[in-house]
């Protein structure tokens, strides 16, 4: 069963309250919704007018107000008293946002299940959604509104007759995930992994795994706290932090492990006591993604039965690690995250999906990794070149490794995927096996979409 679509309603006195203003006399204002965005703003919502440095969105209340804003929060002094706008005036609106979710949270009698990690948090979300939505109904993060600002957008749109809100959380700075775990303050925690991501802002690892730890310092308590097998660090970290955090993975000391399985280039299938799952996906970090899952569903008292009917409904959403076929090429699409570890995930899914045919590859560049960056690039590319691909697109930061060993029929390379996009598809016979993977910031959707153009009415 899915949510109620229907939304809550804000009204002025508790907006008030939650934000510590004072009473006012005058008209209770009733909000259809919150937005932070003048451009997508609808009718009676109430406009989050969020200031940086630079940029005070302040600027935009006379495009809120003719979108039809009823009201906003602004900071103190930034109140336009020509328009028909009610103000919540306060220090720093992002603050007065997540306080306003954090209220929201108190009042509702939901579930709250939080998921982070370096990587694979979207697929354990969706994955969990799935799980759960067998037996009560359950509200999820839309795509990956996942920060301090989206975070405290999704609570804030939640349904009040949804049983379990499952909500990513993400972090880019230090400290973020501590707030967010104010806001939310979660019931049951997953930390999926840990690994090279964001190190421009962490530091190293040890920054990641300290940043992540901070869901689980902030839950309620009162439910369980799941986490990934790898790396090491992650398990000894949780278990430190709980005697009885459960370690969800295929390797020896996993607290949930399957009495089988198996995870093939396209499907993985696993049992556990009664409960046997067959999912559309492939490769071992899906097979961990979806034990990590099932974990969460045992937790919450999933009958196995659920959860393994759940499971088989999950999809990848949009391009996160879909396999596609488009005419005679197996693409494996994966654009939205890449960090070393899940780039390597790629790779060993795609070296088994070859079966004989030749292989290619558009990498785009992996961000955020600061002092990392060159080297983490150099090492994904020796293993890009060991894997033997025929056909190399090399852009943003893998310009610049040499791939001097590679077997290549044809390594392309160019600062701008854009640039590289017609060569890439000009270099193949229209039957390889593909793997495009980059950051979101590469914009490789671009790539999927040239070789639709390309090669998507062929047979």
């Amino acid at each position: 069963m899915s949510a109620a679509t229907h939304l809550p309603t804000l009204r002025s006195g508790r907006i008030r309250c939650a934000l510590g203003l004072g009473a006012q006399d005058g008209e209770e204002r009733a909000y259809a919704g919150v937005s932070s965005d003048s451009r997508t703003l609808k009718p009676g919502e109430l406009f989050v007018a969020l200031a940086g440095e630079r940029h005070d969105a302040a600027d935009f209340l006379p495009q809120a107000a003719a979108r039809g804003a009823s009201g906003a929060i602004v900071r103190a002094g930034r109140e336009n008293p020509a328009l028909p706008l009610e103000y919540f005036s306060v220090p720093d609106p992002l603050q007065a946002l997540g306080d306003l979710a954090a209220g929201a949270r108190r009042d509702s009698a939901a579930t709250v299940v939080a998921i982070t990690g370096s990587s694979g948090k979207t697929t354990v979300k969706e994955m969990v959604a799935c799980a759960l939505s067998e037996v009560g109904r359950v509200y999820r993060t839309e795509g990956n509104l996942n920060s301090q600002v989206g975070l405290p957008l999704t609570i804030l749109r939640a349904p009040p007759d949804a049983d379990t809100w499952v909500l990513e959380v993400g972090a880019s700075e230090p400290g973020e995930i501590g707030r967010i775990a104010e806001i939310a303050r979660p019931d049951h925690v997953v930390i999926t992994t840990v690994g090279a991501a964001h190190l421009e802002f962490f530091g190293d690892v040890t920054g990641v795994l300290r940043e992540k730890m901070r869901l689980a310092h902030g839950a309620s308590g009162r439910g369980a706290l799941i986490v990934g097998e790898e790396p090491d660090v992650l398990p000894a970290a949780a278990r430190a932090h709980r005697a009885d955090a459960i370690v969800a993975g295929i390797g020896p000391g996993a607290d949930f492990a399957p009495d089988e399985y198996v995870a093939g280039p396209d499907r993985i299938e696993f049992r556990r006591g009664e409960m046997g799952v067959s999912m559309g996906v492939g490769g071992e970090h899906h097979l961990r993604d979806a034990l990590i899952a099932a974990a969460v569903a045992e937790a919450l008292e999933v009958p196995p039965a659920a959860a393994a009917r759940g499971l088989s409904r999950y999809q990848p959403l949009g391009m996160r690690g879909a396999i596609r076929r488009i005419g005679r090429l197996t693409v494996l699409a994966d654009c939205y995250n890449a960090n070393p570890d899940s780039f390597r995930a790629a790779i060993a899914q795609v070296r088994r999906l070859l079966h004989g045919r030749r292989g290619a590859v558009f990498a785009g560049s992996m961000l955020e990794l600061g002092p990392e960056e060159a080297r983490a690039h150099r090492d994904i590319g020796d293993e890009l070149q060991a894997a033997g691909f025929d056909v190399i697109a090399a852009t943003g930061l893998f310009r610049s490794v040499p791939f001097d060993g590679a077997s290549a029929r044809s390594v392309i390379r160019a600062e701008d995927p854009a640039t590289a996009i017609a060569a890439f598809g000009e270099a193949l016979a229209g039957d390889e096996v593909v793997l495009v993977k980059g950051s979101r910031g590469a914009r490789l959707e671009r790539v999927i979409d040239d070789l639709e153009a390309r090669f998507g009415g062929r047979t």
